[in-house]
């Protein structure tokens, strides 16, 4: 962790001055040795992880990382499609399992368990020899849950791009779920306790409005994933990895469409989409300025959520849904960046040796001291269970910071994540069901229209 935070501070001295003696030079890449790397990280992030890259590039010299920043989540994802047909995508990209389904049909994704299970050695500048895969105990130390979210079982029709069950698409950077962030100063003051359940939230919002009339009780950062929660935690069928695809146009996801409408034309809610920007944009307000009493967003965005002192603030998990037979479900989304490694493109001659480099880089960061730096700026949950055994992650968890407490929420609800089947088309899907949540919102379509033409939009049969 000391070695990173070392190369962080050289890298804030060097890295602009040597910016400055090379503007203007277009020197053309060596591809064979440069391996291109996308994300979405911000500037912030982006100095956190050239810790790791200049790390890698001083252990292996020869080797360079080009590090891109793409844009959001879905921006990477086109751009790696766009990539891919000229032949010049990345060596390693950040993804979710949508987004890894809809390379493999070009037969491109590398299968990382004959890296992760190879007993190769590459020798590094200090003369020690680095292995290149992992141990058992190494592979048990990642968080079981994201570590199994990368198996091609996972995703529909694997084996017809001749993947196995023991095929590994993806392995998991950083992982966040969605908290519900609330005004603690708030519900003090009428006695309320946070909601646990559904029922219990749309229970208090008469009195939350009554109290405060001119705060909204509910914002929800992501119309998508309140969709896909629900379907999980209800039962009523979302998407299948094997056809037919789309399960969502049913009599249940379309009542529960209509009381969301209901609630909505009461000032009970707001979305991104209706807001226009994230809502803990409204959360840190307060509700004395038209503020929101709950917030649900990601872990990983915890900072944004923070109110300063205009309020005393607290997180809990998203409330469940409470079934026939009484008892609860509390199923929460597992969202995050992992990695997923690329056939190497533009024509270079040393596929086999670039892709073993490309797997040591992403081992460096996938290191527990990296991966506690990382965690820490972040505010998301890291993927390996022995980052939390590090001293400086440790001291920055029992920290009162907005990030170290919904790390520690996020942590709490490991056995409450679930992941949804990932197939071609499945991204569509992700897109068309949040749709169908802010048409049913607004009224500008019923709910079965809406979740009939969503359907159709995926090019499913209704």
């Amino acid at each position: 962790m000391k070695k990173f935070l070392g190369i962080l501070l050289i890298i804030a001295v060097v890295i602009p001055c040597c910016m400055a003696m090379f503007t203007g030079c277009n020197e053309p890449t060596d591809y064979e040795h440069t391996i291109v790397f996308y994300s979405s990280q911000g500037d912030a992030l982006q100095q956190i992880t050239a810790a790791a890259i200049a790390s890698f590039e001083a252990k292996y010299p020869g080797w360079k990382v080009q590090h891109i920043q793409a844009g959001g989540y879905d921006d990477v994802r086109d751009k790696v499609i766009s990539d891919l047909q000229a032949g010049e995508q990345p060596d390693i990209a950040y993804c979710y399992a949508d987004h890894v389904a809809s390379y493999l049909q070009t037969e491109k994704v590398v299968d990382l368990n004959t890296l992760i299970t190879s007993t190769a050695t590459v020798k590094g500048s200090d003369g020690v020899d680095y292995p290149v895969g992992y141990t058992a105990e190494e592979v048990a130390d990642f968080i079981e849950g994201f570590y199994k979210e990368g198996f091609a079982s996972n995703y529909g029709d694997y084996q017809t791009y001749n993947y196995t069950d023991e095929s590994i698409l993806t392995l998991p950077f950083v992982k966040s779920t969605e908290l519900m962030f609330y005004n603690k100063d708030a519900l003090d003051a009428l006695n309320l306790q946070p909601a646990k359940t559904w029922d219990e939230l749309w229970a208090q919002c008469d009195v939350l409005r009554t109290k405060y009339p001119t705060a909204t009780p509910l914002g929800y950062d992501s119309e998508a994933n309140w969709f896909i929660t629900m379907c999980q935690q209800n039962g009523w069928g979302y998407t299948s990895a094997s056809a037919p695809h789309y399960l969502f146009n049913n009599a249940d996801t379309a009542a529960w469409l209509a009381e969301l409408n209901e609630y909505y034309s009461k000032g009970y809610i707001t979305t991104q989409e209706t807001y226009g920007a994230y809502t803990s944009a409204l959360f840190t307000k307060g509700v004395e300025d038209g503020g929101l009493v709950y917030c649900i967003g990601s872990s990983g965005g915890a900072s944004h959520q923070d109110p300063g002192k205009t309020f005393k603030w607290g997180i809990a998990p998203i409330p469940g849904s409470k079934l026939e037979d009484n008892s609860i479900n509390s199923s929460a989304i597992s969202q995050g960046p992992s990695f997923v490694m690329l056939e190497p493109g533009f024509d270079v001659t040393n596929a086999d040796e670039k892709k073993v480099m490309t797997f040591l880089f992403m081992k460096e960061m996938l290191d527990p001291a990296f991966q506690a730096a990382f965690a820490s700026a972040s505010g998301y949950n890291p993927s390996r269970k022995s980052t939390y055994e590090d001293e400086l992650y440790i001291e920055h968890l029992e920290g009162s910071a907005i990030t170290a407490v919904a790390a520690v929420v996020a942590r709490s609800m490991t056995d409450r994540f679930f992941t949804s089947p990932a197939f071609e088309g499945s991204s569509v899907a992700r897109v068309q069901v949040g749709n169908v949540l802010l048409y049913s919102l607004d009224g500008r379509k019923s709910p079965q229209k809406a979740l009939a033409d969503a359907v159709s939009n995926c090019g499913g049969n209704n």
